[in-house]
């Protein structure tokens, strides 16, 4: 029933948000919008997957969509603008799910370049395909604790047979 509410969700996220990335998506040639318009949308669903990951552990609706929140929204809201140091900001990207949104970056970082990469400027320090795999990590922590409670909360009785009864 949890991968059937995952797959779920998950698809229904992927759809919805592959035509909102492709509005917002800046104007670029096809070769690179295409794949950032298709990671956004498996970033959104894969974040989709994480809270509802969280709410089935947790038990509370509330609790997963302040921790969701915590760990997805603030770490990219808070290095989006330079309000932290570099330094700070480039470790909260590479250690929260907010990495997951390295897909959208299309700056290639050159030594011969003399830029600042940082994400205040949009610069992510993951590659794409590393930050998408540290959200899919974080979604796979969250789930695979929770699939195997449901299993084996299934074979747990809810109470106790009285003494003597068969059953």
């Amino acid at each position: 029933m949890l991968a059937a509410r995952t797959v779920l969700i998950g698809s229904a996220t992927f759809v919805t948000g592959l035509p909102a990335a492709g509005i917002v998506v800046e104007t670029t040639p096809p070769a690179t919008c295409v794949p950032v318009v298709v990671g956004v949308a498996a970033a959104l669903a894969l974040c989709a997957v994480f809270a509802y990951g969280l709410g089935v552990r947790l038990r509370r609706g509330w609790a997963a969509v302040l921790i969701g929140l915590t760990l997805v929204a603030v770490p990219y809201a808070v290095t989006a603008v330079p309000l932290l140091p570099d330094e700070i900001a480039d470790w909260l990207l590479r250690l929260t799910p907010a990495a997951g949104f390295a897909v959208k970056q299309t700056v290639v970082e050159h030594p011969q370049v003399t830029a600042h990469y940082a994400p205040s400027a949009g610069y992510f320090p993951l590659p794409g395909w590393a930050g998408f795999a540290v959200l899919c990590a974080y979604t796979a922590l969250v789930l695979w604790p929770a699939s195997s409670g449901s299993r084996g909360s299934a074979r747990t009785p809810l109470r106790k047979p009285l003494p003597g009864s068969s059953g």
